[in-house]
């Protein structure tokens, strides 16, 4: 992945103000946590997936691709712009046997908007992505690695943390975040 290519997006997606976010291994690298990002994941607001798939039509090659279970996110696509391959999602969920969750796009999930280089790029919250990769196949070192991270530097979106308790979890996945929010208001 080429960060000019972040870049590039963030700054077509900020012109034509679209509320979205960033997430999964880029995510995990503006932290510290991975060392190299493999592509870009962006979750964007459903109100905007026509105007982002105008953008990505312009600045991209859509790839094919097909929709796995236990992903149910309703629009999902892969773009390659420029040398980077990109997911784009909207109504981003994953279903597992106590139900179906669903991350949400709202000012409250968009925790930091960073600045590089001009460009706006709004991040997603680890609090999140510790929710949704222990309900995602194979993710368990991503989990792991965010668990220490929550763990050694503290949990700064208890609020996410909070509303992810309800909706439907698997008891382990409640555990889980029960012990980062304990009495936390």
């Amino acid at each position: 992945m080429k960060f000019d290519d972040l870049y590039y997006i963030a700054d077509e997606l900020n012109k034509k103000k679209v509320r979205w976010m960033i997430g999964s291994s880029v995510l995990l690298y503006f932290h510290g946590i991975v060392s190299s990002p493999n592509d870009i994941d962006i979750v964007i607001d459903e109100k905007d997936i026509m105007k982002v798939k105008d953008i990505f039509d312009t600045i991209g090659t859509e790839q094919a691709k097909e929709k796995k279970y236990p992903y149910l996110t309703e629009y999902f696509y892969t773009y390659i712009v420029r040398d980077t391959s990109v997911d784009i999602m909207c109504n981003f969920g994953v279903a597992h046997h106590y139900g179906d969750y669903r991350l949400k796009i709202d000012e409250a999930a968009i925790v930091e908007y960073r600045k590089i280089d001009e460009v706006i790029l709004p991040l997603s919250s680890l609090e999140d992505w510790y929710v949704l990769y222990q309900l995602m196949p194979g993710r368990e070192n991503k989990v792991d690695m965010i668990e220490k991270y929550l763990v050694k530097n503290g949990v700064n979106h208890y609020e996410l943390l909070k509303r992810a308790l309800t909706q439907p979890l698997p008891e382990s996945v409640v555990n889980n975040v029960n012990r980062f929010v304990g009495n936390k208001s």
